[in-house]
Parts: structure tokens; C-alpha cells; sequence
């Protein structure tokens, strides 16, 4: 159903009203929909959680600080130092698939009504939290992995692209009456989502590039996570752009919300399988 449809139940509350167009695809459906991608989200991280903390799948890597100190006769020189040792790739892996296992049934259930109510107006702001966490952890893992191991880089790494979901959100808070007045897109807080978005993977890809310079040996599943994640990565973007410019089933915002889902699962099942089936091969 393509045609702008509006559904108020009074004049002096606004809540329930439809902004966007009425969508072929039920709340019903989407309620269950957010139920099986929970459960699917939830069985994958406990599974990672499992399998992280036994003894022959151990591994460590050490996370570092630079500040600088004097020495004599040289001047001012960085002075790393171990700041902790990261022991817990499972339940760091798994840990973000629990994020959204935990977001998915809570709009499944508790918040079921809110969510209803925030996609009528094309917004899902639990969508864009879960995002910048769990995806913040996603990025800090895939930096780790190129050899960023410096505390405060991987800090704003994270920063960064929180920010960038943040920004997602901004979009879809700046455009819920864009639909209704028959406004252009405001695409602003997309364009500094963009920028936010790629600050990381500009850092990744420069620790990436060094080591093929220098000669060191990337493992495969690295490389494998490098392409597959910058696409899924990217995909998200995308997504947004053909839900703002109504490219054919995008029309319907709906339909975007369930690629949102599909594209976040499948990222974040990738992400966790690469990483145990790299790290814990035998040639990994």
C-alpha cells in the first residue's frame, strides 16, 4: 500500500499516528520476526561465551599506553606500557551478539508497544542504541586484530563510531515530519554519520596497509574480516539511503527496519565465526 495513510485515535494525541506510509508487512510479523532474530542472537553468544573460555582456546594480547616520558640524553620519548592483558575473546565476541539478542526481545516484548508507536513515525531508537554499543565492540575487535592495540585509540575508535549510530538516529529524528509536509530529505546528521563511520576504518585500513608494507603475515580469516566487514559496514549506509530516496520495496520504511535486522545478524554471525575459526585453527 503505497498511499500516505494517517490513523489518529484523537486530535490532542499525536502517538499513533501514521507518518510514514502503511506497510504491507503486520506489526504481528515484525513482533515475531524480532523474537526468532533474538533467539538466533542469543544462542550464537552464549555459544561464543562457551566456547572463549576453554582451556585449549586460549588467547591474549596485550593493550598498551604511550604516554611519553624523559630520557636523558634523548628528549621526550614514548614510553609504552602494558595496561592490561586481553584474555576474554569469548565472552568479548559474545558479548555483542547478547546486545542484540537483548535489544531484539526487548522491543519483542516490553517495549513492543513503544516500538510500534516510534515506526509509525519511521524511528527505532532501541535499533540505534544497540547499534552503538554492540557494533562499537565489533570495531574495537577488528582493530585489535590489524594491531591497534593502544588503549586510547581503540577508546575513540569506539567513540567514533557510537557517535556514528548516534548520528542514524539524528537522521531519522530530523525527517519524522519530512514525510508528512512533504519536505526534502534533511540529510545533514547522514553526511556526519558518514564521517564519523569512517574515521575507524581509515585507522584500520593504514595498520592493514603498514603490515603488507613491512612484510608481516596476515592471516587469512584477518583478510577475509577486513572485506567482509568493511561491506557490511557500508551496507547499513546504504540501507538508509534507499529507505530516504524510496528505491522500489524501500518505499515501504518497513522494509528497511527487517534489512536492518537481517544485515545486522549476518554481520555480527560473520564477525563471530571468522574470529574462532581463525584464531583457533590450527594455521590461524
Amino acid at each position: 500500500m503505497n498511499a500516505i495513510l494517517f490513523y489518529m485515535t484523537s486530535t490532542e494525541n499525536k502517538k499513533d499516528e501514521w507518518l510514514i506510509p502503511k506497510s504491507d508487512i503486520s506489526f504481528e510479523y515484525l513482533k515475531r520476526f524480532n523474537r526468532n532474530m533474538g533467539l538466533l542472537h542469543l544462542v550464537q553468544g552464549l555459544l561464543m561465551v562457551f566456547l572463549g573460555f576453554l582451556p585449549q582456546l586460549s588467547y591474549s594480547n596485550d593493550v598498551y599506553t604511550f604516554y611519553l616520558e624523559f630520557q636523558y640524553p634523548i628528549g621526550v620519548v614514548p614510553n609504552p606500557e602494558v595496561i592490561f592483558t586481553f584474555t576474554a575473546l569469548g565472552a568479548f565476541v559474545g558479548s555483542f551478539l547478547l546486545m542484540s539478542a537483548a535489544a531484539h526481545l526487548l522491543i519483542a516484548y516490553p517495549l513492543n508497544k513503544i516500538y510500534m508507536r516510534n515506526l509509525k513515525k519511521g524511528i527505532n531508537k532501541v535499533r540505534w542504541f544497540e547499534y552503538a554499543l554492540s557494533s562499537s565492540v565489533m570495531i574495537v575487535l577488528i582493530a585489535m586484530f590489524f594491531g591497534v592495540l593502544d588503549f586510547w585509540a581503540l577508546f575513540m575508535i569506539f567513540i567514533s563510531n557510537a557517535l556514528m549510530n548516534m548520528f542514524g538516529l539524528m537522521m531519522e529524528l530530523h525527517n519524522v515530519y519530512t514525510r508528512e509536509k512533504g519536505e526534502k530529505v534533511r540529510w545533514t546528521a547522514f553526511y556526519l554519520g558518514v564521517i564519523a563511520g569512517a574515521v575507524p576504518w581509515i585507522v584500520i585500513t593504514a595498520y592493514f596497509v603498514n603490515t603488507s608494507v613491512i612484510g608481516g603475515e596476515i592471516p587469512w580469516f584477518v583478510y577475509m574480516i577486513y572485506f567482509i566487514e568493511l561491506a557490511f559496514f557500508n551496507s547499513f549506509a546504504i540501507n538508509m539511503i534507499l529507505q530516504y530516496k524510496g528505491v522500489g520495496k524501500w518505499k515501504d520504511y518497513l522494509y528497511g527496519e527487517r534489512v536492518y535486522q537481517v544485515l545486522s545478524l549476518i554481520a555480527k554471525t560473520f564477525l563471530a565465526w571468522l574470529v574462532f575459526a581463525g584464531v583457533f585453527s590450527p594455521t590461524g
